[in-house]
C-alpha cells in the first residue's frame, strides 16, 4: 500500500499557479428600509499551491450593508455595517469532484456605533463540490441532468470570546445548487437553489433558504449575470431578510 502511494506521489507535479475566480454582486431590494436597501459582495479565492490533485489556497469576502435613511435625516443612504470572512482551504479532486477542508473567521462590523464588533465566528467546515461547464449548442439543460452543487457541515470552534461573540451557533449544514436550464448563443438562463441551517448552543435551530433566477452572458474573461433573488425563509437571527427579494448584477471571473 506503501509503494502505491509512493508511485502516485512521485507522479505529481508540484506548481504555484496563484489563480483566483471570485465575483462582484450589487442588489438592490424592492422595499427598501433602514436595514435593507443596498447589499454588495466582493469575494475571490486564490489557488496559491497545486501537487497532483492536491490544492491549498485563500479566500476573502467583502460585503457592505446599506439601508434608507430615517426621514429626519438629509442623507439618502446609510451605510451601517460590514461582513468579512478569511478563508483557508484544503482540497482534493477526485472523479470530477472537489472534496474540502476549510476554516472561515467570519466577522460583522457595525458602524457609527459604540461596539463596532458586532459579531464573530470561527469554523472548520467540511465540503464537497463539482464542477460543470455549460453547452451553449445545446438548447434545453446546457450543463446537463445533474446540477452543479456544493454542501458542506461545520462546527464553530474553539469555543470562548477570543474566537466566539454574539451568536449562539453549534454546527450549520449549507448547500448550493445551480441550475442551467436554456442557453441560447452566449447566454444561459437556470435558477440557483441556497440554504443554510444552524444548530444552537441550547439545542434550538435556525434556517435560511433562498431561490434566484438568472440570465447569464459569457466572455473569455468571465460572466455577466443579472438575477432576481428571493428569501424564502430566514428564521437566523443576524440580519434575517425573510420575505424580501432584490435585484441584482453579478461579474465573475
Amino acid at each position: 500500500m506503501s509503494l502505491l502511494i509512493l508511485a502516485l506521489l512521485s507522479g505529481w507535479s508540484l506548481s504555484f499557479p496563484g489563480s483566483n475566480h471570485g465575483f462582484l454582486e450589487p442588489r438592490i431590494f424592492f422595499q427598501p428600509d433602514e436595514d435593507q436597501f443596498i447589499y454588495t459582495e466582493i469575494a475571490d479565492e486564490v489557488t496559491m499551491v497545486e501537487y497532483g490533485p492536491v490544492t491549498f489556497g485563500v479566500g476573502l469576502s467583502i460585503d457592505t450593508y446599506m439601508g434608507t435613511s430615517s426621514k429626519e435625516s438629509d442623507i439618502a443612504f446609510n451605510v451601517y455595517g460590514g461582513h468579512w470572512n478569511i478563508r483557508g482551504f484544503f482540497g482534493v479532486d477526485y472523479r470530477n469532484l472537489l472534496f474540502s477542508l476549510f476554516t472561515d473567521h467570519e466577522c460583522f462590523h457595525n458602524i457609527d456605533m459604540a461596539d463596532t464588533s458586532g459579531q464573530y465566528m470561527n469554523n472548520l467546515k467540511l465540503g464537497v463540490e463539482n464542477h460543470l461547464t455549460a453547452n451553449l449548442h445545446q438548447g434545453f439543460l446546457p450543463a446537463g441532468a445533474v446540477p452543479e452543487y456544493r454542501v458542506s457541515a461545520g462546527i464553530y470552534r474553539p469555543r470562548g470570546s477570543t474566537f466566539q461573540k454574539g451568536h449562539v451557533f453549534d454546527w450549520s449544514l449549507h448547500g448550493n445548487v445551480d441550475y442551467p436550464l436554456l442557453a441560447e448563443g452566449d447566454m444561459v438562463y437556470g435558477t440557483i437553489l441556497h440554504s443554510d441551517v444552524y444548530f444552537h448552543l441550547d439545542g434550538g435551530s435556525s434556517s435560511r433558504f433562498s431561490s434566484e433566477i438568472y440570465g447569464r452572458h459569457h466572455w473569455d474573461s468571465g460572466d455577466m449575470v443579472v438575477f432576481f433573488r428571493h428569501h424564502l425563509h430566514d428564521t437566523q437571527p443576524i440580519r434575517p431578510l425573510e420575505g424580501e427579494t432584490s435585484f441584482g448584477v453579478r461579474f465573475q471571473w
